[in-house]
């Protein structure tokens, strides 16, 4: 008889929207923006998605739009939320703050080498895409290791799933902008001993 493979299930959940402009690149350290009106109510809808998955740990990047998004599932599930760093935002070092147009005109030569290498290009202080893989991978492992066959959530940033999920599914990290993330949309891998498992992505319903 086959016997199921032990799993930790993960579902990431991508913060509601904010008014922060979508041209701009964040800047968590200075504005920290929190979620819209709308926003809101992606994160109510989330949360009732959630409501009865069995959540056992909510781990959350310490952004006000990631927060914001976890409390209101923390209020259906009465799941305990954990606030960890290595689940915030790319940095993007001096560029952060700025409008892409700005960027494009203030460091041409930088902008170009960015945009013809994503993965491995960042501005000065800055996170190169595999710096990101690295950081993750961490912090991933800590909660796999301590979540074995239990149902956790992440609520997080778009940069941050699309890796995530590049790393689980073996997608070159190239490749990662293709994977489309609505805010407050949920994707879900179950992560084995041997391998690991797509269950669902991008899914919302507001």
């Amino acid at each position: 008889m086959r016997t199921k493979e032990k799993s930790t299930n993960i579902v990431f959940l991508r913060h509601g929207q904010t008014d922060f402009p979508t041209n701009r690149i964040y800047c968590d350290d200075v504005e920290d923006p929190g979620l819209n009106e709308n926003g809101l109510h992606q994160a109510k809808s989330a949360a009732i998605e959630l409501k009865d998955g069995n959540i056992t740990k909510i781990y959350c990047s310490p952004a006000k739009r990631t927060m914001m998004t976890a409390e209101e599932v923390v209020k259906v599930t009465g799941a305990e939320l954990e606030l960890v760093p290595e689940w915030v935002e790319r940095r993007f070092g001096k560029w952060e703050g700025m409008y892409f147009k700005e960027i494009e005109e203030t460091y041409p030569e930088e902008y170009m080498c960015w945009k013809q290498d994503m993965v491995n290009y960042t501005p000065e202080n800055g996170e190169t895409i595999n710096n990101v893989k690295d950081r993750l991978a961490k912090g991933l492992l800590k909660i796999t290791q301590k979540h074995t066959n239990e149902n956790v959530l992440i609520v997080t940033h778009v940069g941050p799933i699309r890796v995530s999920l590049c790393q689980a599914m073996s997608i070159p990290l190239k490749n990662y902008r293709q994977i489309r993330v609505d805010y407050a949309s949920m994707s879900r891998v179950d992560y084995g001993e041997t391998t690991n498992n797509l269950i669902f992505l991008n899914q919302y319903n507001y």
